[in-house]
């Protein structure tokens, strides 16, 4: 495969070059109402015709419906004619506690700065203190002078928020929220394989790349997730 020819091949499997996240979170609860109103079949018109003629997201005008759709939209494809997401359609039915991971890591592959910030979140060890400072704080040093003041703390917001609707940051303890461990299943297991193999990785390098490091599991729990995905039919396990 030739290497110029890769950027059209992962933007027609789903994959994009992001710019979401620096307007609103990743909005994990509106992708969830839409997940379980409509059908598994449901095509792109009728994810438009949901969220802009029916309201099906309750939004109190139609500019701030066609703000949501347009970003939901940018951040999850909503479209089954794009690999990623319908892969992801096919996973949700499986999918329990994982629901907010296997969301987050569709999210992750369309906005790079996130797959970019998670590699922030896991050195974080699980147990430790994980604010919005040490967000802004990342983002200035990713990106130096690219933001207004005003703007390097609402993308630090936006990102400190994701990652706790993704479940990588716990809920308030007093004024402090600390790092944990998402909640992972045979769902987002056999996504972020998915992800990886689509990648070029296979066999047990799988559990080395990018996406299957963003669960956040040990080397024995993530085979036995995957071995139990195999006996669903989920994927294939040699």
């Amino acid at each position: 495969m030739q290497q110029n020819h890769l950027p059209l091949i992962r933007h027609r499997l789903g994959f994009s070059d992001g710019g979401a996240l620096s307007s609103r979170t990743a909005m994990q609860e509106e992708i969830v109402t839409l997940l379980a109103l409509l059908p598994s079949d449901a095509d792109a018109v009728h994810y438009r015709q949901e969220i802009l003629e029916h309201n099906i997201l309750n939004k109190a005008t139609a500019s701030n419906r066609l703000k949501k759709f347009t970003f939901l939209r940018r951040l999850y494809a909503l479209d089954p004619q794009v690999c990623l997401f319908r892969e992801m359609r096919r996973l949700y039915r499986c999918a329990v506690d994982d629901v907010p991971l296997l969301i987050g890591l569709l999210a992750m592959a369309r906005e790079p700065i996130l797959r970019e910030c998670l590699t922030m979140v896991l050195g974080i060890p699980v147990g430790e203190s994980l604010g919005r400072a040490a967000f802004e704080a990342w983002i200035r040093k990713h990106a130096p002078g690219k933001y207004s003041e005003a703007m390097y703390i609402s993308f630090s917001h936006n990102l400190y928020s994701s990652f706790h609707q993704f479940g990588y940051i716990g809920k308030s303890i007093g004024k402090t929220r600390y790092r944990i461990s998402p909640k992972t299943g045979i769902a987002s297991a056999t996504y972020a394989a998915f992800f990886d193999w689509l990648e070029g990785r296979n066999g047990i390098v799988l559990l080395q790349g990018p996406y299957s490091q963003a669960l956040d599991l040990s080397a024995d729990r993530h085979i036995e997730l995957l071995q139990t995905g195999s006996s669903q039919g989920l994927l294939k396990v040699a």
